[in-house]
């Protein structure tokens, strides 16, 4: 009898078009449109190429002449260098051809560029480089050959003195939070599968719960039944969720994938125990209880950083029993401590906390539903 309730309830949840498309499909179009967007930002800020500069030199200045040309020659360069005059620098610069023009008249170089930016400001240090070692130069004594001799040497080599440390192996790009916290709205959308539950399991909130209580079944077997098949889609979809994010748009969630997964099952736990909760109130109108379950999926997600990157990083400064208590951080937590840290201790604290909430939502759930008798149906 369990594994017949069990299908006849997983069939209903499949064939639901409503809760088809907010815990499958949404979670994996909004993904698809975070992967539009924060792949574009990503390309633009943080992959180099080559900066287009506009030189303007007197005839004189073939010590500076010298210098540019070593920063320029190759794909691999920092600097792609048109030597041109003043009118036509200006021109490249205002048609953006050219992010900067420096130009050297009578010794004086000078940088001009037409905004800030990252390219603005390596233009910036490369020129400022050379003005400090031309003074450098200019300030010894030139008659003096070994003085000459040992400036220039100090100047030319390049001494290291800082050691490049990796502090994580994961994924450092700040957009993956988005993504973590994408994760945690799809577990919580599975209270929209423990809402209809409820619904299905209560006699006086639809024609099937009343068929449940007059049926001869154990009342234990029943609630099992239907808990478990409530939990298998939402589960199966956010799996889905999670290998369409890693194997299809390539977006690196760092950390193992089985634990990934884990923290999917024991998260959509909770979004449907959120949703047995909610369900289980029968004073409540079905639409209102919907209504209410987008509300605190939506705002649980808020405070995690779907919509406000790194709020949830300022609640823990001002009010942080608030993340503690919210599921929807606890489980980008949990997903970020995979990522960052080398030790599980945060991910096993968060796991645990995320398990007592699934205990604590189970016998609440339990205890509403069972409690229910009725006069007459």
């Amino acid at each position: 009898m369990f594994v017949h309730l069990y299908q006849y309830r997983l069939k209903t949840i499949i064939r639901s078009k409503e809760e088809f498309f907010w815990i499958l499909l949404f979670p994996i179009l909004l993904g698809t449109f975070f992967y539009v967007a924060f792949s574009n930002i990503s390309k633009s800020t943080e992959n180099f190429s080559t900066i287009p500069v506009a030189v303007a030199l007197d005839d004189e200045d073939t010590f500076f002449q010298s210098y540019l040309d070593a920063l320029s020659g190759d794909a691999s360069s920092i600097l792609e260098i048109t030597y041109t005059d003043d009118e036509e620098a200006e021109q490249l610069l205002k048609n953006e051809k050219v992010t900067g023009i420096i130009t050297s008249q009578n010794g004086e170089v000078t940088l001009t560029i037409s905004q800030s930016g990252i390219y603005q400001s390596i233009l910036k240090e490369i020129v400022d480089g050379y003005i400090q070692s031309y003074d450098v130069i200019h300030s010894v004594d030139l008659s003096d050959n070994s003085k000459l001799e040992l400036v220039l040497s100090k100047l030319s080599s390049n001494q290291d003195y800082i050691r490049n440390l990796d502090f994580t192996n994961g994924n450092t790009d700040i957009f993956v939070d988005y993504y973590y916290s994408l994760i945690a709205m799809a577990c919580l959308f599975a209270a929209f599968s423990g809402q209809s539950c409820a619904d299905g399991i209560l006699a006086n909130l639809s024609p099937q719960g009343m068929r449940k209580c007059l049926s001869p079944v154990h009342r234990m077997t029943m609630i099992l039944a239907d808990i478990t098949a409530s939990c298998t889609f939402p589960i199966i979809a956010n799996v889905a969720v999670i290998i369409y994010l890693s194997y299809i748009l390539k977006v690196n969630l760092g950390g193992s994938m089985p634990l990934i997964f884990a923290t999917s099952v024991l998260g959509t736990i909770i979004g449907v125990t959120v949703g047995l909760c909610v369900g289980s109130i029968y004073k409540i109108k079905k639409e209102a209880k919907i209504g209410l379950l987008s509300a605190l999926s939506l705002f649980s997600s808020f405070l995690s950083g779907l919509m406000v990157g790194g709020i949830k990083y300022d609640i823990e400064k001002h009010a942080p029993f608030i993340n503690k208590l919210n599921p929807a951080t606890v489980i980008t937590d949990a997903l970020y401590s995979l990522n960052i840290y080398d030790t599980y201790e945060k991910y096993i604290t968060c796991m645990i906390i995320l398990a007592v909430m699934s205990v604590v939502l189970c016998m609440i759930s339990y205890f509403m539903i069972r409690r229910e008798y009725y006069a007459d149906l």
